[in-house]
């Protein structure tokens, strides 16, 4: 699931806490929070990165389906592996088929 990081949230604990936000398919933007190394492994987030920085959201598709407009739509869950989370807990997001890669 494409993802942006959007800022360096804090130092503590190590190695550090990041904000990616993601958008589902209805354009509500969700802010996810976690280690920069769940988002990326190439060690790009760090506190003197300049973001917004690109990364992919580790998720798992569980359901496909399509809006009533016709938009083709995924349900991925963000729970497994790391299991990452919304502020408000949720886990489960609609999001558009283009912004999950397959592979």
């Amino acid at each position: 699931m494409t993802g942006r990081a959007v800022r360096w949230v804090s130092d503590e604990p190590f190695p550090g806490w990041v904000q990616v936000q993601i958008t589902d398919a209805h354009g509500v933007v969700w802010s996810l929070f976690d280690k920069p190394t769940v988002f990326d492994d190439e060690d790009r987030l760090r506190n003197h990165t300049a973001y917004p920085v690109d990364v992919e959201v580790p998720c798992e598709v569980v359901g496909r389906g399509r809006l009533t407009d016709g938009t083709e739509v995924l349900t991925i869950s963000t729970r497994l592996p790391f299991g990452i989370e919304a502020q408000d807990g949720r886990t489960e997001f609609l999001v558009d088929v283009g912004q999950v890669s397959t592979g």
